[in-house]
Protein backbone atom coordinates (compact mmCIF):
# COMPACT_ATOMS: atom_id res chain seq x y z
CA UNK A 1 0.00 0.00 0.00
CA UNK A 2 2.75 2.66 0.91
CA UNK A 3 4.69 1.73 -2.17
CA UNK A 4 1.23 2.59 -4.27
CA UNK A 5 1.09 5.81 -2.47
CA UNK A 6 4.60 6.36 -3.41
CA UNK A 7 4.26 5.84 -7.11
CA UNK A 8 1.17 7.77 -7.09
CA UNK A 9 2.81 11.07 -5.58
CA UNK A 10 5.77 10.84 -7.88
CA UNK A 11 3.30 10.63 -10.73
CA UNK A 12 1.38 13.60 -9.51
CA UNK A 13 4.85 15.19 -9.54
CA UNK A 14 5.33 14.46 -13.25
CA UNK A 15 2.38 15.49 -14.18
CA UNK A 16 2.98 18.98 -12.47
CA UNK A 17 6.43 18.87 -14.23
CA UNK A 18 4.78 18.56 -17.35
CA UNK A 19 2.23 20.98 -17.01
CA UNK A 20 4.32 24.37 -15.77
CA UNK A 21 5.82 24.89 -19.48
CA UNK A 22 2.13 24.64 -20.76
CA UNK A 23 0.93 26.73 -17.83
CA UNK A 24 3.92 29.60 -18.60
CA UNK A 25 3.21 29.37 -22.54
CA UNK A 26 -0.87 30.08 -21.89
CA UNK A 27 0.55 32.91 -19.85
CA UNK A 28 2.72 34.01 -22.06
CA UNK A 29 0.06 33.35 -25.17
CA UNK A 30 -2.16 35.57 -23.17
CA UNK A 31 -0.18 38.55 -22.86
CA UNK A 32 0.03 38.96 -26.64
CA UNK A 33 -3.42 38.19 -26.86
CA UNK A 34 -4.04 41.63 -25.14
CA UNK A 35 -1.30 43.93 -25.61
CA UNK A 36 -1.58 47.72 -25.23
CA UNK A 37 -4.15 49.20 -26.34
CA UNK A 38 -3.36 49.85 -30.04
CA UNK A 39 -3.88 53.77 -30.94
CA UNK A 40 -7.36 53.42 -32.31
CA UNK A 41 -8.03 54.30 -36.17
CA UNK A 42 -11.35 53.91 -36.96
CA UNK A 43 -11.04 54.99 -40.79
CA UNK A 44 -8.49 52.50 -41.46
CA UNK A 45 -6.10 55.13 -42.78
CA UNK A 46 -2.95 54.69 -40.94
CA UNK A 47 -3.56 57.80 -39.18
CA UNK A 48 -4.87 57.63 -35.05
CA UNK A 49 -8.07 58.90 -34.68
CA UNK A 50 -6.48 61.36 -31.47
CA UNK A 51 -3.81 63.32 -33.93
CA UNK A 52 -7.29 63.10 -37.07
CA UNK A 53 -9.13 65.04 -34.09
CA UNK A 54 -6.61 67.17 -32.55
CA UNK A 55 -6.04 68.91 -36.08
CA UNK A 56 -9.93 68.80 -37.05
CA UNK A 57 -9.90 65.82 -39.99
CA UNK A 58 -13.29 63.56 -40.32
CA UNK A 59 -12.70 60.34 -39.04
CA UNK A 60 -15.16 59.23 -41.88
CA UNK A 61 -12.88 59.60 -44.79
CA UNK A 62 -9.11 58.36 -45.53
CA UNK A 63 -7.02 61.23 -45.11
CA UNK A 64 -3.63 59.70 -45.52
CA UNK A 65 -3.11 61.33 -49.36
CA UNK A 66 -5.19 64.35 -48.47
CA UNK A 67 -3.55 67.24 -48.54
CA UNK A 68 -5.27 70.43 -46.57
CA UNK A 69 -2.85 72.89 -46.77
CA UNK A 70 -1.49 72.00 -49.98
CA UNK A 71 2.31 72.33 -49.06
CA UNK A 72 2.85 69.45 -51.33
CA UNK A 73 2.90 66.94 -48.41
CA UNK A 74 0.34 64.44 -47.72
CA UNK A 75 -1.85 63.75 -44.39
CA UNK A 76 0.51 60.49 -43.78
CA UNK A 77 3.55 62.50 -44.76
CA UNK A 78 2.59 65.28 -42.16
CA UNK A 79 2.41 62.77 -39.64
CA UNK A 80 5.66 60.86 -40.08
CA UNK A 81 6.87 64.41 -40.24
CA UNK A 82 5.27 65.50 -36.84
CA UNK A 83 4.24 68.73 -39.04
CA UNK A 84 0.91 70.50 -38.59
CA UNK A 85 -1.88 69.15 -41.82
CA UNK A 86 -3.41 72.51 -41.26
CA UNK A 87 0.15 74.72 -41.48
CA UNK A 88 1.96 74.99 -45.17
CA UNK A 89 5.12 76.00 -43.40
CA UNK A 90 4.72 74.42 -39.62
CA UNK A 91 8.07 75.61 -38.46
CA UNK A 92 7.61 79.29 -40.39
CA UNK A 93 11.27 79.42 -42.04
CA UNK A 94 9.48 80.50 -45.46
CA UNK A 95 9.57 77.07 -47.04
CA UNK A 96 6.69 74.52 -47.15
CA UNK A 97 6.79 71.60 -45.31
CA UNK A 98 6.37 69.30 -48.53
CA UNK A 99 9.99 70.50 -50.25
CA UNK A 100 11.44 70.61 -46.67
CA UNK A 101 11.23 66.89 -46.98
CA UNK A 102 12.19 66.50 -50.15
CA UNK A 103 15.45 68.90 -49.29
CA UNK A 104 15.90 67.17 -46.14
CA UNK A 105 15.73 70.13 -44.13
CA UNK A 106 14.04 69.44 -41.09
CA UNK A 107 10.22 71.04 -41.47
CA UNK A 108 9.61 71.12 -37.92
CA UNK A 109 12.70 73.61 -37.31
CA UNK A 110 13.29 76.93 -38.59
CA UNK A 111 17.36 76.38 -38.84
CA UNK A 112 18.41 72.73 -39.39
CA UNK A 113 21.93 73.41 -39.60
CA UNK A 114 22.26 75.88 -36.87
CA UNK A 115 23.88 78.01 -38.31
CA UNK A 116 21.81 80.88 -37.46
CA UNK A 117 20.08 81.25 -40.89
CA UNK A 118 16.68 80.31 -41.48
CA UNK A 119 16.29 77.51 -44.20
CA UNK A 120 14.40 79.87 -45.93
CA UNK A 121 16.93 82.39 -46.10
CA UNK A 122 19.97 79.74 -47.13
CA UNK A 123 21.12 79.55 -50.20
CA UNK A 124 23.14 76.07 -50.92
CA UNK A 125 23.36 75.90 -54.46
CA UNK A 126 24.73 79.35 -54.31
CA UNK A 127 23.28 81.09 -57.30
CA UNK A 128 21.84 84.13 -55.77
CA UNK A 129 18.47 82.85 -54.98
CA UNK A 130 17.52 81.45 -51.54
CA UNK A 131 15.49 78.48 -51.07
CA UNK A 132 12.26 81.27 -50.15
CA UNK A 133 12.72 81.93 -53.45
CA UNK A 134 13.34 79.40 -55.47
CA UNK A 135 10.17 77.73 -53.82
CA UNK A 136 8.66 81.15 -55.61
CA UNK A 137 10.09 80.94 -59.14
CA UNK A 138 9.72 76.92 -58.81
CA UNK A 139 13.36 76.27 -59.57
CA UNK A 140 15.40 73.66 -57.29
CA UNK A 141 17.51 74.86 -54.43
CA UNK A 142 20.05 72.44 -54.68
CA UNK A 143 20.95 72.82 -58.55
CA UNK A 144 22.10 76.27 -59.25
CA UNK A 145 20.80 75.96 -62.68
CA UNK A 146 17.89 73.91 -62.65
CA UNK A 147 17.12 73.78 -66.13
CA UNK A 148 20.68 73.51 -67.72
CA UNK A 149 20.48 76.40 -69.75
CA UNK A 150 24.28 77.74 -68.83
CA UNK A 151 22.06 80.37 -66.79
CA UNK A 152 22.14 80.60 -62.94
CA UNK A 153 18.84 80.65 -61.03
CA UNK A 154 19.16 83.79 -59.79
CA UNK A 155 19.62 85.46 -63.20
CA UNK A 156 16.76 83.59 -64.68
CA UNK A 157 13.76 85.47 -64.85
CA UNK A 158 10.88 82.99 -64.14
CA UNK A 159 7.82 85.03 -64.57
CA UNK A 160 8.95 86.98 -67.83
CA UNK A 161 8.50 90.55 -66.12
CA UNK A 162 12.31 91.76 -67.02
CA UNK A 163 13.56 91.55 -63.72
CA UNK A 164 15.93 88.31 -63.03
CA UNK A 165 14.36 86.12 -59.72
CA UNK A 166 17.24 87.63 -57.45
CA UNK A 167 16.43 90.98 -57.78
CA UNK A 168 12.75 90.25 -57.64
CA UNK A 169 14.16 88.31 -53.96
CA UNK A 170 15.58 91.72 -53.15
CA UNK A 171 12.49 93.83 -53.84
CA UNK A 172 10.70 91.86 -52.12
CA UNK A 173 8.22 90.64 -54.77
CA UNK A 174 7.92 86.86 -55.94
CA UNK A 175 9.81 85.83 -58.89
CA UNK A 176 6.97 83.52 -60.13
CA UNK A 177 4.17 85.57 -60.58
CA UNK A 178 4.56 88.57 -62.45
CA UNK A 179 1.21 90.33 -61.16
CA UNK A 180 2.62 91.67 -57.59
CA UNK A 181 2.95 95.42 -57.31
CA UNK A 182 6.91 96.57 -57.51
CA UNK A 183 9.30 97.93 -60.02
CA UNK A 184 9.18 95.14 -63.05
CA UNK A 185 6.35 93.21 -61.66
CA UNK A 186 3.83 95.03 -63.90
CA UNK A 187 2.68 96.95 -60.77
CA UNK A 188 0.41 99.83 -62.72
CA UNK A 189 2.53 102.70 -61.13
CA UNK A 190 0.73 104.50 -64.23
CA UNK A 191 -0.05 101.10 -66.53
CA UNK A 192 -4.18 101.24 -65.40
CA UNK A 193 -4.47 104.54 -63.35
CA UNK A 194 -7.42 105.54 -64.92
CA UNK A 195 -6.54 109.34 -63.80
CA UNK A 196 -7.09 110.22 -67.59
CA UNK A 197 -7.98 107.69 -69.96
CA UNK A 198 -11.25 106.74 -68.30
CA UNK A 199 -11.79 109.51 -65.43
CA UNK A 200 -13.44 112.39 -66.63
CA UNK A 201 -16.60 113.97 -65.18
CA UNK A 202 -19.49 111.63 -66.64
CA UNK A 203 -17.01 109.56 -69.30
CA UNK A 204 -16.50 106.52 -67.25
CA UNK A 205 -15.01 107.99 -64.33
CA UNK A 206 -15.70 104.68 -61.98
CA UNK A 207 -16.05 107.21 -59.32
CA UNK A 208 -18.18 104.33 -57.91
CA UNK A 209 -18.60 101.71 -61.11
CA UNK A 210 -16.07 99.16 -59.88
CA UNK A 211 -15.37 99.97 -56.10
CA UNK A 212 -15.24 96.53 -54.85
CA UNK A 213 -16.16 97.94 -51.22
CA UNK A 214 -17.89 94.51 -50.70
CA UNK A 215 -18.36 93.34 -54.11
CA UNK A 216 -15.70 90.00 -53.45
CA UNK A 217 -14.44 91.14 -50.15
CA UNK A 218 -13.02 87.57 -49.87
CA UNK A 219 -13.78 88.28 -45.82
CA UNK A 220 -15.61 85.40 -45.14
CA UNK A 221 -12.94 82.99 -47.42
CA UNK A 222 -14.48 79.63 -48.39
CA UNK A 223 -11.61 77.54 -47.06
CA UNK A 224 -11.55 77.65 -43.26
CA UNK A 225 -9.95 74.42 -42.28
CA UNK A 226 -9.34 74.84 -38.72
CA UNK A 227 -13.00 75.16 -38.25
CA UNK A 228 -15.06 72.32 -39.81
CA UNK A 229 -13.46 68.63 -40.36
CA UNK A 230 -12.61 67.64 -44.07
Amino acid sequence: MRRIKLIAAAALGILALLATPGIAAAKKGHVHKHPRAAKRDRNRDGLPDKWEKKNHLSLKLNQAKRDQDHDGLNNKGEFESGTNPRESDTDNDGVNDGNEVDESTNPVEADSDHDGVKDGAEDADNDGLDHAGEQEAGTDPVEADTDHDGVNDGAEDSDGDGVSNADEEHQGTDPGHADESGSGDESGAGDQTGSDEHSGSGDGSGSGDETGSGDQSGSGGVEQGHDGQD
